[in-house]
């Protein structure tokens, strides 16, 4: 019995040293890409568990900034926050990429003449292969942090351009609410110059259907607004809560974003460095090549194997040795083919992802600068003309010149061209978030310090 006892602590002592070696293996580097809120400074939630909430430093009561807008909905926008779990799951194959296989401790107890016999078998193959095996999974971790990093983006520029749809719907409903009132206006005095028999019924009857169109618009516009908030709300993660949802002007950095022909190239080049996709279809080619890398380490598979006998001729006996897999079939075929054509993948979607990049980044571009060159004309060729014109018909109506109706008439011809004029600031509003997203980060000074000075 003494013999067994000596095998068993030697064995589990031989045991000991070989996980304490395999546990001291190279720990790789799990350093993680910004997130969205360090390069927008939202404070990260941690109450991951929880409902929809109001983060802190944001007071809905006195009307949502864009923003707060975007800050609202990181911490409660439920497609994403499902998205973040990816993050989780992959830490996890990190975790089971460092783990080392258990080894395989076999006892042969004695029995009549039979003596104690005990193996030790460990897989050293792990030696060379785990720190290939951890470096993939290092990576892997790193390019779903950058896609998930991608899809916030995404997130802030849809919110973005719910915020601009709502303010504008808005603004849409007052100035069609105006102009419906204007019609009525211009009903009535038709209506009264009909009864003096000053025009007739043919051109009175166009006056009250302009007026009831004005009207259908303007009731149109009131419930376009409610569906634009319902569409923010969504977008805020806040459709179960009791909250009202009442936007601030929206603000526009096309100033700051605009940039010159010339400036085309360094732009792209910036927000070629500035994608998180870009960044996770670059780090999926590393982690193809360090799959690879693990995938041929993989050909050969040793044991290591350490036999003891309680009592052979000279007592207790004990002798190391291996099982070695010979590959004469098995050469891991398929697993290199896989991870060779993983690679080429992995290169075509870098360059796809470039190409997305650049196209992202000219249309956008293209679609701030029209929107821009027609607001400017816009307001010069239309708006401000017809302002100096209702200040003179206003002129002339009070020395007696002209008739009312006509103020009227160049009044809405005003609201009209300032709806217009608002929808093509719309557009620029769009175009700068549209072009935030093409670029990785936002268009102000302090968002390109956040993104890394770029």
């Amino acid at each position: 019995m003494r013999e067994v006892t000596t095998v068993i602590r030697f064995l589990v002592a031989t045991l000991a040293v070989a996980m304490t070696a395999g546990g001291c293996a190279a720990r790789q580097s799990q350093t993680l890409p910004p997130s969205v809120s360090s390069r927008l400074g939202v404070p990260e939630r941690t109450d991951a568990g929880a409902g929809a909430v109001i983060p802190p430093g944001v007071t809905v009561e006195d009307g949502l900034t864009q923003e707060e807008a975007v800050a609202v909905a990181l911490w409660n926008n439920p497609d994403f926050r499902v998205q973040l779990t990816d993050l989780g799951f992959a830490r996890a194959d990190l975790l089971e990429a460092g783990l080392l296989r258990n080894p395989v401790l076999s006892l042969l107890f004695p029995l009549g003449p039979k003596q104690f016999e005990a193996t030790l078998r460990f897989p050293i193959e792990v030696l060379w292969e785990r720190p290939r095996r951890v470096a993939a999974a290092n990576l892997a971790l790193v390019r779903v942090a950058s896609g998930l990093e991608q899809h916030g983006l995404n997130l802030v520029a849809d919110v973005k351009v719910a915020y601009v749809e709502l303010v504008l719907a808005r603004d849409r409903a007052t100035l069609a609410e105006a102009a419906a009132t204007q019609l009525d206006e211009i009903r009535t005095i038709t209506d009264a110059r009909l009864r003096a028999g000053d025009i007739s019924e043919l051109e009175a009857r166009s006056a009250t259907i302009d007026a009831a169109r004005a009207r259908q618009d303007a009731e149109r516009a009131r419930f376009d607004v409610q569906l634009r908030a319902n569409t923010l709300r969504t977008r805020l993660g806040l459709s179960l809560l009791d909250v009202i949802i009442t936007p601030a002007s929206a603000s526009s950095n096309s100033a700051v974003c605009t940039a010159s022909p010339e400036l085309v190239v360094g732009l792209l080049k910036d927000a070629i460095a500035s994608r998180p996709d870009v960044r996770a279809a670059e780090i999926a080619v590393e982690a193809a090549g360090a799959r690879m890398g693990w995938e041929r380490s993989r050909i050969l598979a040793v044991t290591a194997v350490l036999d003891a006998n309680g009592q052979g001729k000279e007592g207790f006996e004990m002798g190391p040795g291996v099982d070695l897999g010979l590959p004469m079939f098995d050469r891991n075929q398929a697993g290199r083919t896989r991870a060779r054509l993983d690679m080429q993948r992995a290169g075509l979607a870098y360059v796809a992802a470039q190409q997305r990049v650049a196209s992202e980044l000219t249309e956008a571009l293209t679609q701030l600068s029209q929107a821009r060159t027609t607001f400017a004309s816009w307001q010069q060729a239309v708006v401000a003309p017809l302002e100096e014109q209702v200040r003179t018909a206003e002129r002339a109506f009070a020395a007696g010149d002209i008739s009312y109706l006509f103020v009227l008439e160049t009044t809405r011809r005003l609201t009209d061209g300032r709806l217009r004029s608002r929808e093509v600031e719309a557009d620029i509003a769009r175009a700068v978030a549209r072009l935030e997203r093409a670029t990785g980060r936002t268009c102000d000074a302090k968002g390109r310090e956040r993104a890394g000075g770029l």
